[in-house]
This record gives C-alpha cells, sequence and structure tokens, in this order.
C-alpha cells in the first residue's frame, strides 16, 4: 500500500480446486494470531477513552481471574498485551473445532485457576495466547458489549471492513472462503472455528488486512493519536 491505496497485488494458488477459482485480494482466511492485534487495539481504544488503565491488574477488571500463583494479583492488562504476564500458555482443548464453543472464556479462568506461572509478571516476554483471551473478557467487561459487537462497532464498520469478522467456520455465508484441503490426500476438509477471537479467531481479507494496517501505522492514522502512541511504544514500557 501507498497513501492508504493498495498498488501492487497478486495471488498464488486456488482458493476453490473444484470450480477453478483462483485466490486473489478478496480470498476470505482465517487470519490466526493477527487477531491480536484487534484485541490491543479494541483494550487501548478503551484505555484512551479513560474506561480502563493499560496500568492495573487484570483482577481489577475480572475479578474471578485466581490463580495457584499468588504473584498473578500484579498482571496488569499492559502485560496481557505484551506477552509479559507470565501466564503459562493456551488453554486450547476446546477452542479448535467446527463451531464456536460460548464456554471458552470460562474454560480459560478454570484452568488458570489451576495453574503456575513461568515467571513474575513483567520480567520477561513469552509468546502466550492465554493473555489475549483475558484482554478480550477485559473488552466485554469494560465496554458493556459482546467482543464481537465491539469490534464492529469501533473497528470493522468505521473503516469499511465488510469481511472482517469471526473465524470462517462461524460465518453463516462461506461466499468467499479458502477451500482447505488436506495436505497429504488432497481431500476437502470442513471451514475451521476457533473459539478463542482475541487470540486467534478472526477471518478477513489479504485486501482488509492491508486497510486495517494502514489506519493503525499508515500516514494518516484513522485511531485517536493516544493509542498511535502505546501501539508504537517499545515493550515492556517502564511505570
Amino acid at each position: 500500500m501507498a497513501d492508504g491505496k493498495i498498488v501492487y497485488f497478486e495471488g498464488f494458488g486456488m482458493s476453490d480446486r473444484e470450480k477453478s477459482i483462483p485466490a486473489d485480494s478478496k480470498t476470505l482466511y482465517n487470519i490466526g494470531s493477527i487477531s491480536k492485534v484487534y484485541v490491543a487495539v479494541a483494550a487501548l481504544l478503551l484505555a484512551e477513552e479513560g474506561k480502563l488503565s493499560l496500568d492495573k491488574p487484570v483482577t481489577d477488571y475480572i475479578p474471578e481471574f485466581k490463580m495457584a500463583d499468588p504473584r498473578y494479583k500484579d498482571i496488569t492488562v499492559r502485560m496481557l498485551l505484551n506477552h509479559t504476564s507470565g501466564l503459562p500458555g493456551t488453554e486450547c482443548v476446546s477452542a479448535y473445532g467446527f463451531k464456536y464453543n460460548p464456554e471458552l472464556k470460562q474454560e480459560t479462568l478454570a484452568t488458570l485457576s489451576r495453574a503456575r506461572l513461568k515467571h513474575k509478571p513483567g520480567a520477561m516476554a513469552v509468546y502466550c495466547n492465554d493473555g489475549f483471551t483475558l484482554a478480550e473478557i477485559v473488552v466485554e467487561r469494560t465496554s458493556g458489549m459482546s467482543y464481537r459487537d465491539f469490534l464492529k462497532k469501533r473497528i470493522f464498520n468505521p473503516l469499511g471492513l465488510k469481511h472482517t469478522d469471526v473465524s470462517v467456520g462461524d460465518l453463516k455465508s462461506k461466499d468467499g472462503t479458502a477451500k482447505f484441503y488436506d495436505a497429504e490426500s488432497g481431500l476437502l476438509l470442513q471451514p475451521e472455528a476457533l473459539s478463542f477471537l482475541g487470540a486467534g479467531g478472526l477471518s478477513s481479507t489479504t485486501e482488509e488486512l492491508c486497510s486495517f494496517v494502514d489506519a493503525v501505522v499508515g500516514g494518516k492514522a484513522f485511531f485517536p493519536a493516544g493509542v498511535i502512541k502505546q501501539m508504537k511504544m517499545p515493550q515492556p514500557a517502564a511505570t
């Protein structure tokens, strides 16, 4: 992209082998961990409005969040977003499937209640999905909306992202989605649904991903200056 416009695009492979439909800029894919950037922006929008503080404990927003390790009380919202929380990893037993699991967030909290931290909160950065599930819950608690509804109202609709949403397995219409084939047999597999939306459960097109990134770091940033500043500042930040 240059000056907010796509200047070059090239697709590779087929989005539908049976119908000989090639992949292009509007082909829809699950975007995996790129989803984390959206929950980060959501949290920063709420922080900009004074509805949450990045450096307050997560327990201020999720009182039922507990762990077997007492140091969990020192985990802040910022630490969730920059992977420095010390949380052990990923509650994914029921995160992957062919239908959204509405109990995943509660299952994650239950698993964490029995877990210990990898390290002292803030001591180092270790990649962690569960932190973004907690961030998703924080967004819901502080906005008073479902996470999906908040994204639509504050990010997707204002940016004109008509094809960015939950994972392809949960979409009512599968039109335009890239089909998924088994690498060895070539058999067509069912569209996958990922239930940890904040950590990795969104879908989008390459074109709309470019539009979103341009809105965050482009020459004419769409989001408030405070949000952009937080997105660009070195992490972990001194507090």
